[in-house]
């Protein structure tokens, strides 16, 4: 009996739990299809229209349009639906001029259904949205006119009310083209490639670079000459002739078997240095009239009148004769040369 009793109190418990479990079932069945509602919607994809109504006494002026965000890939339909009783007349100005980022694709008219016992017809224009930092359709000045005046006597035109009033801008704000985030999904389908340049730039690269190379190749042996000559005008005759002497064996004529050369340049540069040190015209003389003047003029002397002449005839031989001097003759014939340049300026205290 005890057994039998605890039985049918579980039972009774178990059924009274019974309705809060259809409770929460009903409640979950409530809030699924809002989440599936809520999932499946794509923001951005299909915005709401955009409506905006205006009313002066009996006449009511609706916008309505459709999409209300402007999306690049499609046109907007703008509805004015026109609503005022029969004796009045309502005129709608252009609205080309007072578009700003769109574009008048075409218009039509339509009856709309009345409203409120009052007759209404719709104006319908396709807006073409373009590349623009503002979309907006400026404020419209509509017109009416009260035709339900009774015509005065005396055959006068009948008597009308007319006035305006003005509607409120509509803005528009822009969608992307897709529902997603700028950027997102998109990838490179194929790695970037590179595009090897056709030859006639190429090589019109390598002449530049050559002709810079070249440019800056000439500047750089024009400087070092204009350093050099800038040296060699500070430098006393002296000096620049055993200057012009080291040069001269550095170029190492007579192992090159240039010994006719040699002997020309190694005058050259005896005869200019007489030209400068003692302003005699030496390089311009032949042999025999620079030794006459040298005989004449009292800054030289005897002695040296003697070494220059066996100098300058050793070289003539050589120039002209076809002479082929030992190398012990050539040595001694630089020495010469050398000697005088040295000996010739400090027997005239000449500083160096």
């Amino acid at each position: 009996m005890k057994n039998l009793e605890d039985r049918m109190k579980k039972q009774n418990q178990r059924i009274a739990f019974i309705p809060y479990l259809l409770a929460a079932a009903l409640v979950l069945f409530c809030l699924a299809p809002g989440c599936r509602n809520k999932k499946n919607v794509e923001p951005g994809r299909n915005p709401p229209p955009l409506v905006e109504t205006v009313s002066s006494g009996p006449i009511e002026l609706s916008f309505l349009a459709d999409p209300g965000q402007v999306q690049l890939d499609r046109d907007i339909l703008l509805t004015m639906r026109v609503s005022a009783p029969s004796n009045i007349e309502v005129v709608l100005p252009p609205i080309e001029n007072r578009l700003k980022g769109f574009v008048l694709n075409g218009s039509f008219t339509r009856d709309a259904a009345a409203k409120d016992g009052k007759p209404a017809r719709d104006y319908c224009f396709r807006l073409t949205p373009t590349l623009a930092d503002e979309y907006r359709i400026a404020p419209l000045a509509i017109t009416w006119i009260d035709r339900s005046r009774q015509p005065p006597p005396n055959g006068l035109p009948p008597e009308t009310a007319s006035g305006w009033f003005a509607s409120k801008p509509l803005l528009f704000q822009t969608a992307g083209i897709s529902g997603n985030a700028p950027g997102a999904g998109m990838h490179d389908i194929i790695p970037p490639a590179w595009i090897y340049p056709p030859f006639k730039t190429v090589a019109l690269w390598i002449l530049a670079v050559l002709g810079t190379l070249g440019i800056f190749y000439i500047l750089w042996r024009l400087s070092k000459r204009i350093h050099k000559a800038i040296q060699l005008r500070r430098m006393s005759p002296r000096e620049r002739a055993l200057y012009e002497l080291n040069e001269l064996l550095e170029r190492n004529l007579i192992g090159k078997r240039q010994v006719k050369e040699f002997y020309l340049e190694l005058t050259m540069i005896v005869r200019r240095y007489i030209e400068r040190a003692h302003a005699i015209r030496a390089p311009e003389q032949t042999t025999e009239e620079f030794l006459g003047a040298a005989a004449e003029n009292q800054e030289f002397s005897r002695e040296v009148v003697v070494k220059l002449r066996k100098f300058l005839q050793t070289a003539d031989l050589v120039k002209f004769a076809a002479y082929q001097p030992e190398q012990t003759v050539i040595d001694q014939t630089v020495l010469t040369a050398r000697d005088y340049i040295e000996t010739d300026e400090r027997a005239k205290n000449v500083p160096v």
